[in-house]
């Protein structure tokens, strides 16, 4: 079972969460229909860290779970790879979707994927979006590239209807295309913390 940092899991029922040191609106909240959203932290073996996202945008919280109570899983890859069932989606009309449209449409030589609330509103049928929210996008690049190479992506991506935040995820972490175009170095999120580099596939990291 695959599972990278912005995907979905989902488990069957609030036995699988440490409940007791999870707030209240957790277990009030709970639906076993909604998921969790895997995070980049390191866990001990055979644990995997997740986000639990409530009602309002304050209610977010970070804890651990068993891998073995993961029911399903949800690559964040397959809500943008096919452009028809974007097309189909009841929330077609709004911005960030329609530039979600607009990239599937373009062969790209990595995968890349939708995260942040428009996926969570994308996989639940929630609208999870706030009017002035950012499109959260990311591209999963296991090869060393040039900057160069994401320019038509970041071109393509910068429109009006929306502001977009583009991240490039390498096999140490994930760092901002925004910040790489601009700077020598990167800030790369690890899995045991940021580290200041300007090689984000560097592999002593």
């Amino acid at each position: 079972m695959q599972v990278n940092p912005h995907d979905f899991v989902w488990v069957n029922s609030l036995d699988d969460l440490p409940i007791a040191s999870l707030p209240e609106w957790v277990s009030s909240q709970w639906n076993s229909q909604l998921p969790l959203v895997v995070r980049r932290e390191s866990a001990a073996d055979g644990k995997l860290v997740v986000g639990i996202r409530g009602i309002k945008p304050s209610q977010r919280v970070v804890t651990e779970i068993d891998k073995s109570a993961i029911t399903h899983v949800m690559n964040v890859e397959s809500l943008v790879s096919n452009s028809r069932e974007l097309q189909r989606s009841m929330f077609i009309a709004l911005p960030p979707v329609q530039i979600l449209l607009l990239l599937s449409q373009h062969k790209w030589p990595w995968k890349w994927a939708v995260t942040g609330s428009c996926a969570y509103t994308l996989v639940t049928d929630i609208q999870s979006m706030l009017a002035d929210c950012d499109l959260d996008v990311l591209i999963r690049c296991p090869t060393r590239q040039k900057k160069e190479d994401f320019a038509e992506f970041a071109i393509k991506a910068n429109t009006p209807l929306c502001r977009i935040d583009i991240h490039v995820e390498t096999p140490k972490g994930g760092f901002s295309l925004a910040e790489w175009f601009n700077n020598d170095q990167v800030t790369l999120h690890t899995p045991d913390g940021d580290v200041m580099t300007a090689d984000p596939w560097d592999e002593s990291l």
